[in-house]
């Protein structure tokens, strides 16, 4: 079973977007995908936009909410702040099960993060210990723009720190205007810098709900190519 753990350098870099790309695409081929967020915060369960359901729309999802993502927390905080404030502690038994029942008779299980990859779910736990503990490789998703470089590197780290297989980096455009002198630059620096991880530029979509297109754009920018999946 293809296992991929998508995460980011920061929240806010387009880690859904390329998780429901990559959904897509693996759709588009033939396999069996499930998709997971196991704790998303800032939200509330049943809102019609939330992570959990876009990327259950991209998976052709017909599994419960509750197992896409077990926990909703209210505040937008890192997890365990915001279970904090909701006078909770974030059960990871639940989460553990969940990710089993989605994950059983599937080709391919993808698992967005929320946040970094150092986000706190306890106080001994963040999303690399999940990503270990379900052994998924991680495709490090960073905003293109100025100190990418830095997050990305320091994320770089955290994974192979974690003993993670890095599938790559992909570097997103998070808008659709004139880049500026770090958008150009950034991909060619990643490249000197991390020679034996694939570098990927994943161009901004004006349409992310667009199930089909993001399937296009994750063959058309080469990000297709490096998850081991043939047409």
């Amino acid at each position: 079973m293809l296992r991929l753990g998508i995460t980011g350098t920061d929240t806010a870099v387009g880690k859904t977007v390329v998780a429901a790309a990559v959904l897509a695409l693996l759709r588009k081929r033939g396999l069996r995908v499930a998709a997971m967020k196991p704790v998303d915060t800032g939200v509330v369960r049943g809102s019609p936009e939330s992570d959990a359901v876009r990327l259950g729309r991209a998976a052709g999802a017909r599994v419960p909410s509750e197992d896409i993502c077990p926990v909703m927390l209210p505040d937008a905080l890192a997890p365990m702040a915001a279970a904090a404030r909701a006078g909770t502690e974030i059960d990871l038994a639940v989460i553990d099960g969940a990710f089993e029942r989605l994950s059983a008779g599937r080709d391919a299980v993808v698992v967005e993060s929320a946040g970094g990859l150092l986000s706190p779910l306890s106080a001994r736990t963040a999303f690399d210990d999940l990503f270990q503990h379900w052994r998924l490789d991680a495709l490090i998703v960073a905003a293109n723009k100025l100190g990418a470089i830095n997050h990305t590197m320091l994320t770089v780290e955290a994974a192979r720190s974690a003993g993670l297989r890095v599938r790559a980096v992909v570097l997103h455009a998070i808008h659709g205007g004139e880049p500026s002198l770090a958008e150009e630059t950034n991909e060619a620096t990643l490249r000197a810098l991390l020679d034996d991880v694939p570098i990927v530029s994943f161009p901004w979509v004006s349409d992310p709900r667009d199930v089909a297109a993001l399937a296009g754009v994750v063959d058309a920018c080469g990000l297709s190519a490096l998850l081991d999946v043939n047409d």
